[in-house]
């Protein structure tokens, strides 16, 4: 999952006061989130369903390597089932980021 990510330092931002600012990220937070954790829900749904599959995790079978009778389809199955585990270990990781964020913007208050 490799892409091309142009990164925003906020200290080149136009200034905001520190209230629109935190409303922002505050909105932001609550209307990414809906999508960021449906997105988790399914990767985490398929990791689920290779591991019923196959009755292992995807950390055991890369550690044990795919059975010397593995068919067609194992493969196929262990490259998608790699993708969705990368999938939900990224998409949780932003998921906790958002909370952090949105629970910051939230318990902060701006002078005003």
């Amino acid at each position: 999952m490799d892409t091309m990510v142009t990164v925003i330092d906020i200290a080149e931002l136009p200034a905001l006061p520190a209230q629109e600012m935190l409303s922002i990220l505050r909105q932001g937070s609550i209307l990414r989130l809906p999508y960021l954790e449906a997105r988790l829900h399914q990767a985490g749904d398929h990791v689920a369903r290779f591991e019923e599959r196959y009755r292992t995790t995807l950390g055991e079978l890369s550690a044990q390597g795919l059975p010397d009778d593995a068919d067609y389809q194992f493969h196929e199955d262990f490259i998608e089932w790699e993708y969705w585990h990368e999938v939900w270990h990224e998409t949780e990781m932003i998921v906790r980021n958002v909370r952090q964020i949105l629970h910051k913007a939230e318990a902060t208050v701006v002078p005003g």
